[in-house]
């Protein structure tokens, strides 16, 4: 009788699994920057063609701060100085085009002044030493955020102010900026994106949903308006009220409301000016008194004038003016518009094209770039080719007037006026920009080193892997997705909502794997083929049946057991759990291996006849050898 057998057993066969990537989200934050700084005041003798260098203090004044520049100002109008930095440094200019301020960049190690004159000079200057800390924080609707001024950690001498920065793509504004106990705070200036906080005290920053605002845009003002208010009364002004341009938005209003009144002397007028509305921001609020009297004792000083201001930027589509004064009040309004610029964002540069249409209908129009913090802009460019760099708070002869610009001093922020009265400038703007990667780090959730033998991918960006991090070169102001592989499988899909320097970690579970492949009786298969489907990991078990993966990312796996091309056996692999190391157990139909064939449980019950199993295995060989092209003599039971 002639044996036959299967030329394999598949036992447990399943469906391909794969590892899933994770998903990854850093949402949008808002940067809270800590400004702790010294002020000190120095008379400085320049001889002719003589220098005086100025480098930044060798400590810091407390943990967690960092020299982040220095300011120089001067104390009075010195024509024949000039200055000079090895760094990034910016000029302040006053009305009459003299040097009034320099702002000078961490990078900088000294600055220069310069003395031109052939005679002595003896300048006065301020230099204030700035240092800061950030912190940031998850944004969600209705996120407080406390601060307390000073740090009582600090040095003597120095003082701290706080800025709250929102990324103006970001679907929130602040709300309010309150005391303690929910009051109203009064010290501090704020916008829908930025609060500044610069007297001591501690303050509720409130932020909730809100519209984000573009990075780049064009404000324009319409013309003022007036209004007056009868004592004791009020005045509201909404939109519906306001001739909005076509594609324009309301961004807000200046607010001027002011009074006169004379009064006896030691009777003051009582009374207050109020200006509410969405987000006010009080810019000046004021009261003057002044005494009236002849120059001789003719007219005795008995009466007193009294002069009661106030101005604010309102943001939001109303406001309302609220005087309990005795004496009318006069409103002065200026509605404020805006909407998207036309930009093409390249990788060094942002293109902003203004049209007639933009520069229409309005007393002054700007361009305005509001970027994230790893965004810095060098320059700008008019479609004239005049060129604007280390300047802020500049202003250039144009038309019948004057042309201002500004870029801010950290490069985050820049304006330039593009139409003023009848005077314009159309065309393309050139704003040039040095953006800093995006970093995130890539590590091991079992003790934090970084992940080795990944690729990152983020659409229209280049990328940069090294030593677990991965460095995207942004250029647009908008959030990144970056895709993340390891050892080419889908790792991670990470979405960066902020650009900014905020830690972005990204923890891989990078497991140690081991399969023992066993048979039917328990007793260890030497020589077993294992790999793991969906990831590049394949190994042969050793005299134990054991084989050892390193560094199999976390997932659903299957495993193929592959002995002799003769037995395949699958079973489903979890990498997962607190342990590093998660070991799986393989169980064959294997009896025994006979000179290099596997004998399996179906193999005995076919040869119950009573083969012998030395017969059966040389049968087996047989048969295997026939299915590969080889001679074998052919073994046949009598």
């Amino acid at each position: 009788m002639r044996l036959k057998f299967l030329a394999m057993a598949i036992i447990g066969l399943t469906a391909l699994a794969l590892a899933a990537p994770i998903n990854v989200v850093f949402p949008y934050t808002a940067q809270v920057q800590y400004l702790a700084y010294k002020t000190v005041t120095l008379t400085i003798q320049l001889g002719p063609g003589g220098t005086y260098t100025i480098t930044p203090p060798a400590v810091a004044p407390g943990a967690g701060f960092t020299y982040s520049g220095m300011v120089v100002q001067f104390l009075g109008t010195y024509p024949s100085v000039q200055v000079a930095a090895n760094g990034f440094y910016s000029k302040s200019y006053d009305a009459q085009g003299f040097l009034k301020a320099v702002y000078v960049g961490p990078d900088a190690t000294k600055v220069m002044l310069i003395n031109t004159a052939a005679t002595t000079v003896q300048a006065q200057v301020q230099i204030t030493y700035q240092f800061t800390h950030d912190e940031y924080y998850p944004l969600t609707n209705g996120t407080v955020i406390t601060i307390t001024l000073p740090n009582a950690q600090l040095p003597q001498g120095f003082g701290e102010s706080a800025t709250v920065r929102i990324d103006p793509n970001a679907p929130y504004v602040i709300s309010s900026v309150e005391l303690p106990d929910g009051q109203p705070a009064s010290a501090y200036r704020v916008e829908p994106k930025v609060a500044e906080l610069a007297q001591p005290g501690t303050y509720k920053v409130v932020i909730s949903s809100g519209p984000a605002l573009p990075s780049a845009l064009l404000v324009k003002s319409l013309q003022q308006q007036t209004a007056t208010l009868a004592p004791n009364s009020q005045l509201t002004v909404t939109g519906a009220q306001i001739s909005v341009p076509q594609g324009w938005q309301l961004l807000g209003y200046v607010v001027f409301a002011y009074t006169g009144s004379i009064s006896l002397v030691g009777q003051p007028s009582s009374g207050s000016i109020s200006i509410g509305g969405g987000l006010v921001d009080i810019v000046n609020n004021n009261t003057l008194s002044f005494i009236i009297r002849s120059v001789s004792y003719l007219i005795p000083p008995l009466w007193q004038a009294q002069l009661t201001y106030k101005i604010a930027i309102v943001y939001g589509t109303s406001f309302t003016v609220t005087s309990t004064l005795s004496s009318p009040v006069n409103v002065i309004y200026i509605p404020i518009v805006y909407k998207p610029a036309q930009v093409t964002w390249l990788p060094d540069r942002a293109l902003v094209n203004v049209t007639q249409n933009d520069v229409a209908d309005g007393v002054w129009t700007s361009i305005v770039l509001e970027l994230p913090p790893l965004a810095k802009i060098v320059s700008i460019k008019t479609p004239s080719n005049a060129l604007i760099t280390n300047s802020t708070d500049v202003q250039l002869v144009w038309g019948g007037g004057v042309r201002m610009a500004s870029i801010s001093p950290d490069g985050h922020e820049a304006y330039i006026v593009v139409q003023e009265g009848n005077t314009a400038e159309t065309g393309v703007y050139t704003f040039i920009i040095d953006w800093k990667p995006l970093k995130i780090d890539v590590v091991n959730k079992f003790g934090g080193a970084p992940v080795s033998d990944i690729t990152a991918s983020a659409g229209e960006y280049n990328v940069a892997v090294s030593n677990g991090v991965v460095e995207v070169y942004v250029y647009k102001p908008s959030p990144v997705e970056v895709q993340i592989a390891y050892k080419g499988v889908p790792a991670a899909n990470v979405l960066v909502q902020s650009l900014d320097d905020s830690p972005h970690t990204v923890q891989l579970g990078i497991y140690n794997v081991q399969v023992i492949v066993v048979g039917a009786l328990n007793q260890p298969i030497p020589n077993a083929q294992v790999s793991i489907n969906g990831f590049p990991a394949s190994g042969a078990t050793d005299a134990s049946g054991s084989v050892a993966f390193q560094g199999v990312l976390q997932g659903n796996y299957t495993v193929s057991v592959n002995v002799a091309n003769r037995v395949h056996v699958t079973d489903g692999l979890t990498v997962d759990g607190p342990s590093q190391t998660v070991t799986l157990v393989v169980k064959t139909p294997i009896i025994a291996i006979v000179g290099g064939v596997p004998i399996t449980v179906t193999d005995a019950a076919a040869a119950a006849g009573g083969v012998s199993a030395a017969g059966l295995a040389l049968a087996l060989r047989r048969m295997m050898s026939k299915e590969s092209g080889e001679a074998v003599a052919e073994v046949e039971e009598i």
